[in-house]
């Protein structure tokens, strides 16, 4: 079983609990691994719609096991349920839901507006019935969880009865407002059972809940604590069967039970705070699952200097109890109503069990197979490769409304799409666009790194290079500069004998005319690599028989005018992302103060870096949007601990 699972793993946060057409979607992941193969260095995350076709795709550098990226949600997306997927090429040889996987929400502010004149209808609800641990044997109790959604996918507070084939009724249950309900139920071969379900608002709905086994055995949690997790066997089974434990892509618990066991499974081995429990039966064949999660979470305390603001007012926010090397995301939004979604983990007794199961987990166990069709990345390849698949998004989508799924909105949430909706059109009028900046390039090793900004100014371009580095040479070469690079090493010195491969903003030049017509100020940074170790580092070895002369600017604007013009690019199947700005327009003056300000997002910091005392400080402006806006700060600690911590602050008019 062991190499049926992925020894990396990948967690995603995101910067809104669901999101509008139009909106930037700014996400942030962390890629951990629990053997000593080399790590992945590149990271796929894709949006999917309701029929699995990839609407977004996007090829990721890895730097320290974290990257970072972000989707334009195009504005004319249907309103509707989407899938964010994230994965290593690696962890495509597993089973993919070992992938991170999530649920996102996206409404389209003009179908809200123009659907919800619409005459309303009865609504039907959607009731689904999930087995502990997938497996439902005649004649012993099972608890059965029940999500019961409306056509949105959104949790609804309802009232049920199961009753037999002769209107009988055996058991009574009520879901909460997640859509959550929870129940122990006795099933016979004999009879077949019906739920019959009532929701205000709600058409009744009647459904046939899952038949019943003759012979099998289940996987049952019971209470799950820091001394481990207590697990029953209860079924039918002539034949033995093993309980697996395995964490962060690791077994590391393994026994033989019987119909009648008890097993306490610890949690002091485990490589993360979540474990997959797998029952096993005497030909290595998986016959029950569960996924649980231990209870506790850490907790951050986050704290705004003020809870109340005026609109454009400087805010300033503190976090404390961070641990040593705990990835952190903090975002600051307009609160937006929840939408209780439960989709394939379900929240019971303080705990996260999974009910879905991992189907191609269990067919890649029988088969034993042990060939990966995938290879590790843990070189970021810079240069084009044919076999790779380039990034991509949709300009265009099938126009198909789900009428079903806007009229099943709560008021709060359509309230908030008209809002987004009139934003949008004030945003249009004054031709107003979201706050980013392109982020810098990602950097090729270098042995000698010259920050302009570090020295005083010069008069031109090729002062600035001759004054900075004694590691090269230049000089004119028929009426053009040219560059040499000094080789040093412990044992020599040499002058290479060629030109380097020149770079300017990642754009392979032919020579030095591109760099020699640069603005002076513009100018970041000159970087040249000549030792062998830096070229092939940066996976340049192939390439590059002179070292590489690299020069980085502030603007970015190289780049693109250039890639234009034809030139090869580096990492041009990459997806470099945005970095978000945050405006100070309480302070700019001028006429961009004059401009209206409806910013919804008011902060996104994919990295928020703690300081030796474990807290961490970040600041933004508020925005001319009245209101209240929550700061949600989350991660996960080095062990994989997902951790949490929020505050709101109130956005109002002053006199």
């Amino acid at each position: 079983m062991q190499r049926q699972l992925s020894d990396e793993q990948v967690h995603l946060t995101h910067s809104q609990p669901w999101y509008m057409a139009g909106e930037r979607l700014w996400y942030s992941a962390a890629v951990q691994k629990s053997s000593t193969a080399p790590a992945s260095r590149v990271l796929y995350v894709e949006l999917l719609d309701a029929k699995g076709a990839t609407l977004i795709s996007q090829r990721l550098v890895v730097e320290d096991g974290k990257a970072q990226g972000d989707f334009l949600l195009p504005k004319d997306m249907p309103s509707g349920s989407y899938t964010l997927l994230a994965a290593t090429n690696w962890m495509r040889n597993f089973s993919a839901q070992q992938h991170w996987r999530e649920q996102l929400t996206i409404l389209n502010p003009n179908e809200v507006r123009t659907l919800q004149t619409l005459p309303a209808t009865a609504k039907p609800l959607q009731v689904r019935f999930f087995p502990e641990s997938g497996v439902w044997t005649a004649g012993a109790p099972t608890k059965i969880t029940a999500t019961v959604t409306n056509a949105a996918g959104i949790g609804i507070a309802a009232q049920g009865i199961v009753a037999d084939t002769a209107g009988q009724t055996i058991v009574t249950f009520k879901s909460d407002e997640t859509g959550i309900a929870t129940f122990s139920l006795l099933g016979t071969e004999e009879q077949d059972l019906v739920a019959q379900l009532r929701a205000e608002g709600y058409a009744p709905q009647q459904v046939k809940l899952p038949a019943t086994k003759q012979q099998g055995i289940a996987l049952a949690v019971g209470k799950v604590s820091d001394a481990g997790i207590e697990v029953s066997v209860p079924g039918k089974s002539a034949e033995g069967h093993v309980l697996v434990a395995a964490s962060g892509g690791l077994v590391y618990f393994a026994q033989h039970v019987t119909g009648a066991s008890q097993v306490m499974v610890p949690w002091r081995d485990a490589a993360r705070p979540e474990c997959r429990l797998l029952l096993l039966n005497t030909g290595g064949l998986v016959v029950a699952e569960q996924q649980v999660m231990l209870p506790q979470r850490a907790g951050i305390a986050v704290q705004a200097d003020r809870q109340q603001y005026g609109p454009r007012q400087h805010v300033t926010v503190t976090v404390k109890g961070l641990q040593p090397a705990t990835w952190l995301a903090a975002s600051v939004a307009e609160r937006r109503a929840g939408l209780q979604q439960p989709n394939g983990f379900i929240a019971v007794n303080e705990m996260r069990q999974g009910y879905n199961t991992d189907q191609e987990l269990w067919e890649a166990i029988a088969r034993n197979e042990a060939n990966a069709r995938f290879r590790r990345e843990p070189l970021v390849e810079p240069m084009r490769q044919a076999d790779v698949k380039a990034p991509f998004q949709q300009e265009t989508f099938a126009k198909h409304t789900d009428t079903a799924f806007v009229q099943a909105l709560p008021p709060q949430v359509v309230s908030a799409a008209q809002k987004h909706y009139t934003r949008a059109n004030i945003h249009e009028i004054y031709g107003l666009t979201e706050p980013h900046a392109a982020a810098p390039l990602p950097r090729l090793p270098a042995d000698r790194v010259f920050k302009l900004d570090d020295y005083v100014a010069f008069q031109d371009v090729e002062e600035a290079i001759r004054e900075v580095s004694t590691n090269l040479r230049m000089r004119k070469k028929k009426g053009k500069q040219t560059v040499r690079l000094l080789y040093v090493s412990a044992e020599t010195k040499r002058m290479m004998r060629e030109e380097p491969l020149y770079l300017l903003d990642g754009v392979m030049l032919e020579n030095m005319d591109e760099i020699m017509a640069l603005d002076l100020n513009d100018i970041a940074s000159i970087e040249i690599a000549w030792s062998e170790e830096r070229l092939y580092a940066g996976n340049l070895g192939r390439l590059v028989d002179n070292g590489m002369f690299a020069i980085y600017t502030k603007s970015g604007e190289a780049r693109e005018r250039l890639r234009e013009k034809g030139l090869p690019v580096l990492y041009e199947q990459y997806n470099l992302p945005r970095n978000f700005v945050v405006p100070t327009t309480a302070s700019s003056g001028g006429a961009q103060a004059q401009l209206p300000d409806f910013r919804q997002q008011l902060y996104w910091q994919p990295y928020l870096q703690a300081g030796a005392d474990g807290s961490a400080t970040f600041t933004f402006y508020t925005s001319d949007e009245t209101g209240v806006f929550e700061v949600r700060v989350q991660g996960q600690t080095a062990e994989g601990t997902p951790v949490v911590g929020s505050t709101s602050i109130e956005v109002k008019l002053v006199n």
